[in-house]
């Protein structure tokens, strides 16, 4: 054959055998940078490109509880090495945020530490609120008819009880245009302004001292987590005055007695101490994304004194932790920034996450699109929970709705109960949906202080009447209070909405559109038969 061929190709064959030769040599190289380009994208990892919607890898695809469970377990660790066992503010927290700190900046991140002060208050044993009637001692019994106000001045005092009873219930300067200086001002709280404006105007107008009394909501027993504190929970916020809470039996008695005797004498002892501490957050960010459409990925670091913490909230923290050292190891591009936060001091009011929004500079404030927050997602009496968007504050009730039902999709496509949660701002949410303009934001939750219900434990497992986490702010708050298959769960629904908040063209027309042209909670039931557990 190839004579014969060679015959043929007549006096043009040296010509079309150097084009043979050519296109053999340009096949060869086609077929070697083929080999090249093969080989880089075994050797690499594969990249989630800016702006791509089709992404082989996923934060949802990829999180891993044995993961998550290392970075409890160095939590647990920290805690242990501390002597009071706890990772709060004055405790091992400084340790807990290094390893957070150290992970992230060894994966690449950008890392940076925000410094605040704030006042830590502490009450020890033998505060005391007494009186006398008609020869007859009142000594009032603390923890049920008194208890001492958090942030409470450390004072002793004597003085006769001055009652308020102007429609304004303390709420103006006006309510204390009576008030003899140095008397105990008797206020009755009716939530029409805050404690603190409350007794800063008995403190501006003379007061000595503050006695809280409450209507029949609190018919035998005063509040005892109520504080005093100013709205930034700075110590130039503190107010110099022994501050006391009554329960509403006592209030009316004490009213009874005063008009009864014309002058009523009442003794008490605010055994307490103000210390000021400095802390600080945990932000951290890759030189990615939009910043005109900033993601807050948000979890507070902090424990309570009484423990290491290690649900609350070690659990959302080291989610929070594993995300971003994911983000990085897919080396992501994202379409819209990302700063990931570990908030301090969050167990003494959410003071590290009001810090961060209230020093936010105007245009760093406008580019914020939403706020991500995970708080306690380990409870082992657990339900799982998303925070009702569509109850969020005016403006941002929509965003915050569409936000909800991107976590609500999760459990949704994965056949999973989950519970629609009042948009309480309690935790670190909070300051986000009360700032000026407030921003949208979205959070889950397992269960804190309250306890299951009946509907709750048929659709989640558990206990009724027993709270969702026995330990919560205690010792046993240890890494085996964790339940680590809600724990996955809950990880997996964040990652999710993650996974499409950060790669979204247009996030304003997303999140105002959306809950618009979502099918609800009627798309579970009808495609799968679930939908979300309402509270009783």
């Amino acid at each position: 054959m190839d004579g014969e061929r060679s015959h043929l190709m007549g006096d043009g064959g040296e010509a079309r055998k150097r084009q043979a030769r050519r296109s053999s040599n340009l096949t060869r190289l086609l077929i070697l940078v083929f080999i090249v380009v093969v080989v880089a994208a075994i050797a690499v990892p594969t990249a989630i490109i800016y702006g791509s919607k089709s992404k082989s890898d996923s934060l949802k695809d990829d999180i891993e509880s044995d993961n998550i469970r290392k970075h409890l377990e160095a939590l647990q660790e920290i805690a242990n090495n501390n002597p009071e066992n706890s990772r709060s503010v004055l405790n091992a927290y400084n340790e807990s945020a290094m390893y957070v700190t150290d992970k992230l900046r060894s994966a690449g991140f950008n890392v940076t530490h925000q410094y605040f002060q704030l006042p830590l208050n502490f009450e020890y044993p033998g505060s005391y609120l007494r009186t006398s009637f008609q020869g007859v001692d009142f000594d009032f019994q603390q923890g049920t008819q008194f208890n001492v106000m958090r942030y409470s001045y450390p004072a002793n005092i004597s003085a006769p009880v001055w009652i308020n009873e102007d429609a304004h219930g303390g709420c103006v300067n006006e309510s204390f245009a009576n008030l003899t200086p140095g008397h105990l001002a008797l206020l009755t709280y009716t939530g029409n302004c805050t404690y603190y404006e409350m007794v800063q105007n008995a403190y501006t107008n003379g007061a000595g001292g503050v006695i809280m009394a409450y209507s029949d909501a609190y018919p035998t027993s005063a509040p005892s987590r109520s504080r005093i504190t100013g709205p930034n929970m700075e110590p130039d916020e503190i107010i110099p005055l022994p501050v006391f809470s009554v329960s509403y039996a006592v209030g009316e008695q004490l009213k009874a007695f005063e008009r009864s005797m014309g002058m009523l004498e009442v003794t008490g002892s605010s055994r307490t101490e103000v210390v000021v501490a400095t802390t600080f957050n945990v932000i951290a960010s890759m030189p990615f994304g939009d910043q005109a459409n900033t993601i807050i990925v948000g979890s507070h670091l902090d424990s309570v004194p009484a423990g290491p913490g290690i649900n609350d909230n070690g659990s959302g923290s080291s989610v929070n932790l594993e995300l971003a050292l994911l983000f990085a190891s897919l080396n992501i591009r994202p379409k819209n920034k990302v700063v990931f936060a570990w908030w301090g001091a969050e167990e003494w009011g959410l003071v590290g996450s009001r810090y961060y929004v209230r020093n936010l500079h105007p245009d760093a404030h406008n580019n914020i699109s939403l706020n991500l927050n995970m708080d306690m997602l380990g409870s082992p009496n657990y339900f799982r929970g998303v925070y009702n968007g569509s109850a969020a504050p005016a403006g941002i009730e929509k965003q915050s709705e569409t936000l909800s039902q991107l976590l609500e999709d999760y459990f949704c496509d994965e056949d999973k109960k989950y519970e629609l949660l009042p948009f309480t701002g309690r935790s670190d949410y909070g300051p986000f949906i009360d700032a000026i303009p407030p921003i949208p934001a979205g959070a889950i939750a397992t269960g804190a202080d309250g306890s299951k219900t009946i509907k709750e434990r048929t659709a989640f497992g558990g206990f009724a009447n027993v709270p969702y986490d026995t330990c919560y702010h205690q010792a046993c708050d240890t890494i085996d209070n964790v339940d680590f298959d809600v724990l996955e769960d809950m990880a997996e629904a964040m990652a999710y909405a993650l996974d499409h908040l950060m790669f979204e063209g247009d996030m304003q027309e997303f999140l105002m559109q959306r809950s618009a042209s979502y099918k609800d909670a009627t798309s579970c039931i009808q495609e799968k038969g679930s939908h979300p557990v309402i509270r009783d």
